[in-house]
């Protein structure tokens, strides 16, 4: 099983990545109104979620902390570049940001969990 999920997650990620692109990028007539509300808070979560599955994703690769951080501001660049109905946003990058630090959070749990799991059933 484990073997399938480290096979798998670099294809979840790239997934991932490229449903994020397209969100971040299409005319803001175009997402649905839910998100207008919660817009800060989807920023934190897709990144979130983003961190968490980049690090399960490439799990040796040297700079996979950083590269949340240059996407978040990348795409908020791009948002004033490429679209007429968006805007680039330094709170939004700052939601972003927050997304990250929680998704490192979550993965720093997820690794402490599977070492746990592993060093009892290993000790049974």
């Amino acid at each position: 099983m484990l073997q399938v999920l480290k096979r798998t997650m670099p294809y979840a990620f790239s997934m991932a990545l490229v449903v994020t692109t397209v969100l971040l990028l299409i005319p803001s007539y175009a997402v649905p109104k839910a998100f207008d509300f919660y817009d800060k808070a989807q920023h934190a979560l897709v990144f979130m979620s983003l961190t968490v599955v980049g690090l399960m994703a490439f799990p040796t690769f040297e700079s996979r902390v950083y590269w949340p951080y240059v996407y978040g501001g990348v795409m908020e660049v791009l948002q004033s570049l490429l679209t007429k109905t968006r805007h680039g946003d330094v709170v939004d990058w700052v939601a972003d940001i927050i997304g990250i630090v929680l998704g490192l959070c979550v993965y720093w749990v997820l690794i402490k969990f599977r070492k746990n799991a592993f060093n009892k059933i290993a000790t049974e």
